[in-house]
């Protein structure tokens, strides 16, 4: 039967958990509680997910009962008029199911956190819902658990991360930052829900701390690149731009150098989108593009900031690019990311967004492509012969032995971590002439060889030598 909801009385609805703007969004209308049971008005009884919801922040059973949408939504606008019964401004849970989905998602991130997880998903399906772990750059499933638990894990998550839980029909984004004393440790994660057609897909993409960044030499150079990276972020001026596809560690190569070059007597500013890591000593700015803060506002504010050095989380248009090349060119230090295949393919990236080739000559220092590839397990790994055929193709003499994955108890598959393979390339006289000139990319890398720069085939295969990478990583990240 339909509830009368014009007959209930307002001064007699029962106090709950729930936060009275919640229960507006969610046109929901609690009437009456027995027991241990919370009796709701709604215009759908069918909506699970809502129904969850109410049971997980109530810690009571729910039962439904049908009522007009519009009556509801109008007994709702006279409560707010009124002394709300629920005025319970934040919902700190501490019943026997919450209790259950905070051990259960605390245990997922401690593992994700011991594993080296780069990011956790939970995914929800008709039958069954999964959790995957991010791992050296594969998705590997860790569990699975009953279709039930999943909007009772988004809520909790929701809430964790400060978002709308009441909004399932779009996407958001937030962070979680958690303080945990047995691990000794604070955790920064970045959230995202995305609607799914059984429910809500939420991605934790977990966040290196100030204290775990890594340093120049951490970052897989050889030599001669430890020295040209160096040698290029310590001028006063110029741009350095670090290239690959995504997930390749570009962002991290850009914090090694800015933990390099943080020092109380310079003024460094970075625009990101998002902010990865909180780096104490430097101002960074998260772009805003609601509120109107682009990259090429904050480029533009950051140089009336008196700055030393510029970090640009990415160039993504002409209008950014311009700027950057005019700090650089005016006397500051400039980093920058871009999505590119190679070092050389950014000259002509550049100059298709509208970038004059003697404006990239002159302030471009140093170019970087770079790869992330499974590191091979040293516990496990087993030395062999390569394939004379395979040899052939690498320039390798036959016979030539290298190590390949074999797996244990310890990486499963035969790797455990990665290793960047980089392409780095300084700006010599000659390679600015031939910018300048519009030289093609044939005439660059022959100069490049001539300057002894390994390209990321040659840095690839410098690691199978040093046997950290297998000839598969190299063929499946290099070759690709």
């Amino acid at each position: 039967p339909v509830l009368d909801v014009k007959m209930l009385n307002i001064e007699k609805l029962p106090p709950t958990k729930i936060d009275f703007s919640l229960l507006k969004k969610l046109n929901v209308l609690p009437y009456k509680i027995v027991q241990n049971t919370l009796y709701i008005a709604t215009a759908d009884p069918l909506d699970l997910n809502t129904v969850e919801e109410i049971k997980f922040l109530s810690q009571c059973s729910i039962e439904t009962r049908l009522a007009p949408y519009d009556e509801i939504k109008r007994k709702l606008s006279l409560l707010s008029k009124s002394d709300q019964p629920t005025n319970t401004t934040h919902i700190e849970h501490h019943g026997p199911m919450d209790e259950k989905i905070v051990q259960l998602i605390n245990e997922i991130i401690e593992k994700a956190i011991h594993q080296s997880a780069s990011d956790i998903h939970f995914e929800v399906y008709e039958k069954y819902c999964r959790i995957r772990f991010r791992l050296d750059g594969f998705l590997t499933q860790i569990s699975s658990f009953e279709t039930t638990l999943a909007p009772k894990i988004s809520v909790r998550l929701k809430i964790m991360s400060k978002l709308d839980i009441a909004e399932k029909r779009l996407p958001q984004d937030g962070r979680i930052k958690i303080d945990w004393s047995h691990l000794k440790k604070s955790i920064d994660m970045r959230v995202s829900s995305c609607p799914t057609l059984w429910g809500e897909k939420i991605v934790l993409r977990l966040l290196e701390n100030n204290e775990h960044i890594r340093s120049l030499q951490d970052l897989s150079f050889n030599t001669k690149q430890y020295d040209d990276f160096l040698t290029a972020i310590k001028k006063p001026q110029g741009i350095i731009l670090v290239t690959g596809p995504t997930g390749s560690g570009k962002t991290v190569s850009l914090y090694a150098a800015l933990k390099t070059l943080n020092t109380s007597d310079k003024n460094i500013l970075t625009v990101e989108d998002p902010v990865e890591i909180n780096l104490p000593g430097i101002n960074q700015v998260h772009i805003n593009i609601k509120a109107g803060l682009t990259f090429p506002i904050a480029l533009r504010a950051f140089l009336r900031q008196d700055p030393d050095i510029i970090m640009i989380g990415e160039i993504r248009d002409r209008e950014t690019a311009e700027i950057a090349i005019k700090a650089a060119q005016t006397g500051h230090l400039v980093l920058a990311t871009l999505h590119t295949n190679s070092a050389f393919d950014t000259i002509n990236r550049l100059k298709n967004m509208g970038i004059e080739p003697y404006n990239l000559a002159s302030a471009i220092t140093l170019v970087t492509a770079q790869r992330l590839a499974r590191k091979l397990c040293s516990t496990c790994k087993i030395q062999k012969v390569i394939p004379a055929s395979v040899a052939k193709t690498l320039d390798l003499p036959q016979d030539t032995q290298a190590f390949f994955a074999n797996g244990c108890d310890k990486c499963n598959q035969g790797y455990k971590g990665r290793v960047a393979i980089h392409e780095i390339v300084p700006l010599s006289d000659t390679l600015q002439t031939d910018i300048f000139q519009e030289n093609s990319n044939r005439l660059l890398r022959e100069h490049a060889k001539q300057q002894h720069i390994f390209d990321l085939q040659a840095s690839g295969i410098e690691k199978i030598k040093q046997g950290v990478l297998s000839i598969d990583e190299f063929y499946r990240v290099v070759q690709s």
